[in-house]
C-alpha cells in the first residue's frame, strides 16, 4: 500500500525515530523531492531545522556542530546533483570519525535508469565513505515496513556514533505526489496508527565500543616500564578527549607530552607539564620510545621504539611502530597507567622542561626580530579568547598555532581541527556550525577563505559569536617551506601553480555577506577586534595581513639562536 498519505507518515516516521535515537540537528537544503522529509522536520518539535541553500555549505555546517558536540546532526537534500556536494564533508567526516546523518531524496524505483530529469545513480554515491549505507526503498503502510524503516534509522544512527564514528547514508525514493497529506481510507488509518504505536516505543540503539587488547596493553606496559627516556606525542584528537587520563599516565611513567593544539591537552592550566611539540623539533632532543596518541603528530619524532595509541582506526602511516591498539582511549590510558609502576618525574623531564625554557626564549626573541610574522597575529588571536572554541585552518595556520599557542595558561577549551582528509574546505561553514556548541575563534589562512566565502552564507546561522581570523600572508606559504619552494621555478609559475595568492579583500566580501568585517594591521589590533568580535553574536572577518614569510623567518632564526646557545 503506497499514498501521498502513507509516504507522509514515512517521513514523519523517519523524523520521530531521528530525533528519539539522538538526534538534535538537522540541516536542510531545499528541493522538491525532498519535500515530505521537509514538511516531516519542521513539525518535529524535538529537532532543530536550519535550511542553507548550498548543499557543499550545510554538510560541512552539520560537520562543524557534530564535531563540536560529539552528537550526531543529519542533513537532507534533494535528488540528482544537489547529493553530490556532500561528497568533501562526508569524506572529512568519514577520515576524522564525526558522526553525521545523510539523507538524499530520490526518485522511485520505476524512474531509474530511464533519463527521468534531476536523476543521478545515488546508491552507492560516496563509495567506501560511509559506515554504512542503507536504501529505505519507496514508502509502504505495511506494519512489517513501518517496523523495518524504524529500524533502519535506528540502526544508522547508532553506526554514524560507532564503534568508529562517521558518515551513513540514507536513501529515500519518494512519490509524487510529495505534498503532506492526511489518512483517509481504512488502510491508511491502520498505517497510522502503527506509526503511533512505534513513536510509542522506547528506542535503545547504543553504539558498541572498541575496546584494546589485554594482552596487548599488557606487552605495551612492560616496553613503557622498561624504557625511562620515552615521551609521549599527541597529535590531533577528538574535542572530548579526556585530559585527565592522559595527565595521569604522564606523572606516572615521566615522561614528558608532546602535545599538539589539536590534541586538546596544550590550553589550559593544568597543562604545566606539557611541551611544545614544536620545540622538540627545534631542541633535537631524541628519545628511545615515543607513545602516540592519535593522529601522527604534524611534528614527528624519531625513535627506536613507537607505539600508536589510537581511538578507533588503524594509525601508523610510515609502517614502523611496534604495535598500535586500537580502542577507547581514556579505558586504554587508564589501564596502562594502572600496569605501569610509579616512576614519577625524574631527571629525564627535566631535561625537556629545560630544552623548552630554552625554546620558548628562541621563539620569543625571534618573533621580536620579524615584526610582521603570522605567529604573533595568531597568538594574538588565541590569548584574546580565552574561552571560545578554536578552530584551526589546515595548511600553515594549524602549524603556526604550535609556535603561538603557550602551554600551562589559560582555560582549557575544545580545539577543533579539520585534520581528517586535511582539506581547506567547508572550514568557514564548519565553524558557523560549531557555535551551536557555544563561540568560535576561526584561524585560517587567505587561500582558505577564498575557498569557502560561500560559507559565509552559513554563517549566519551562527547561533553565538563567531570570530573568524584570516591570516593573509598572500597565498598558500605552507608551500615554501617544501622542496618545491627550493625548485628554480620561474616567480610566476611558482606563484601561479602553487601559492595562488588570492588578492581578495575580506572585509568588503565579509560585508556583501552581511557579517561584520575588520582589518587589523597589527597583532595588537587583531586581539582588539576578536575580543569585540566575540562580544556580539554572529559572525566576524577579521583580515590580519601579515609578512609572506613570517612564519618561515620565525622558525628559522629561533633554529639559529637555538644553535648559538650551550645545551
Amino acid at each position: 500500500m503506497s499514498s501521498a498519505a502513507v509516504q507522509t507518515l514515512w517521513a514523519e516516521l523517519i523524523a520521530a525515530t531521528l530525533a528519539d535515537a539522538g538526534v538534535r540537528l538537522v540541516v536542510l537544503s531545499p528541493g522538491s523531492r525532498s519535500t515530505p522529509l521537509a514538511a516531516a522536520f519542521a513539525a518535529e518539535p524535538r529537532l532543530e531545522l536550519v535550511t542553507i541553500i548550498d548543499e557543499r555549505a550545510a554538510a560541512f555546517f552539520a560537520l562543524g556542530a557534530a564535531r563540536a558536540s560529539g552528537t550526531p546532526a543529519a542533513i537532507a537534500c534533494t535528488s540528482g546533483s544537489a547529493a553530490a556536494h556532500y561528497l568533501p564533508a562526508i569524506v572529512e567526516a568519514s577520515a576524522a570519525g564525526v558522526p553525521l546523518v545523510v539523507l538524499t531524496a530520490d526518485r522511485p524505483p520505476e524512474l531509474l535508469a530511464c533519463g527521468a530529469n534531476q536523476t543521478i545513480d545515488q546508491v552507492k554515491l560516496y563509495g567506501t565513505a560511509p559506515r554504512g549505507a542503507f536504501d529505505l526503498g519507496a514508502p509502504e503502510g505495511s506494519d512489517l515496513a513501518l517496523r523495518a524503516l524504524r529500524r533502519k534509522i535506528a540502526q544508522a544512527v547508532a553506526l554514524s556514533r560507532g564503534p568508529h564514528a562517521g558518515p551513513v547514508h540514507l536513501e529515500v525514493p519518494l512519490r509524487k505526489p510529495l505534498e503532506p497529506a492526511a489518512p483517509t481510507t481504512d488502510a491508511e488509518h491502520a498505517a497510522a496508527r502503527t506509526v503511533a504505536a512505534l513513536r510509542a516505543q522506547p528506542l535503545l540503539a547504543a553504539a558498541p565500543r572498541l575496546v584494546a587488547d589485554p594482552a596487548a596493553l599488557a606487552a605495551l606496559a612492560a616496553a613503557i616500564t622498561a624504557e625511562p627516556h620515552g615521551v609521549i606525542a599527541a597529535g590531533a584528537l577528538p574535542a572530548g578527549t579526556t585530559r585527565d587520563a592522559v595527565f595521569a599516565l604522564a606523572a606516572r611513567t615521566g615522561y614528558p607530552i608532546l602535545a599538539e593544539t589539536g590534541s586538546q591537552l596544550r590550553l589550559g592550566a593544568h597543562a604545566a607539564a606539557v611541551t611544545l611539540v614544536d620545540h622538540a623539533e627545534l631542541v633535537a632532543i631524541a628519545p628511545a620510545l615515543v607513545l602516540q596518541l592519535g593522529a601522527e603528530p604534524l611534528v614527528a619524532l624519531a625513535a627506536p621504539a613507537r607505539y600508536v595509541l589510537a581511538p578507533h582506526a588503524w594509525q601508523d602511516p610510515d609502517s614502523s611502530a611496534r604495535g598500535v591498539l586500537v580502542g577507547d582511549l581514556t579505558s586504554t590510558l587508564a589501564a596502562l597507567t594502572a600496569r605501569v609502576p610509579e616512576r614519577g618525574s625524574g631527571e629525564w623531564a627535566a631535561v625537556w622542561r629545560a630544552a623548552d625554557v630554552r625554546a620558548a626564549a628562541a621563539l620569543d626573541r625571534a618573533l621580536a626580530a620579524h615584526p610582521r610574522n603570522e605567529v604573533s597575529a595568531v597568538r594574538a588571536a588565541i590569548d584574546a579568547a580565552p574561552t571560545a572554541q578554536l578552530q584551526l585552518g589546515n595548511s600553515l595556520p594549524v602549524r603556526v598555532a604550535d609556535l603561538a599557542a603557550r602551554s600551562g595558561t589559560g582555560l582549557a577549551r575544545a580545539v577543533l581541527t579539520q585534520r581528517g582528509a586535511s582539506g581547506i574546505d567547508g572550514l568557514v561553514a564548519s565553524a558557523a556550525g560549531a557555535t551551536r556548541a557555544g563561540p568560535v575563534l576561526l584561524v585560517l589562512g587567505d587561500v582558505s577563505f577564498a575557498h569557502d566565502v560561500g560559507g559565509l552564507l552559513a554563517a549566519r546561522e551562527a547561533t553565538a559569536p563567531l570570530a573568524i581570523v584570516v591570516i593573509d600572508n598572500a597565498g598558500g606559504r605552507i608551500f615554501d617551506g617544501l622542496p618545491i619552494g627550493r625548485a628554480t621555478l620561474a616567480p610566476d609559475t611558482y606563484a601561479r601553480c602553487f601559492t595562488t595568492p588570492p588578492g581578495l579583500d575580506p572585509v568588503a566580501i565579509a560585508r556583501a555577506f552581511g557579517a561584520r568585517g575588520v582589518l587589523a594591521e597589527t597583532p595588537a589590533a587583531v586581539a582588539a577586534a576578536v575580543t569585540a568580535a566575540l562580544a556580539q553574536r554572529g559572525p566576524t572577518v577579521i583580515h590580519a595581513p601579515v609578512s609572506p614569510t613570517g612564519a618561515h623567518d620565525v622558525k628559522r632564526t629561533a633554529r639559529e639562536l637555538l644553535a648559538g646557545e650551550p645545551s
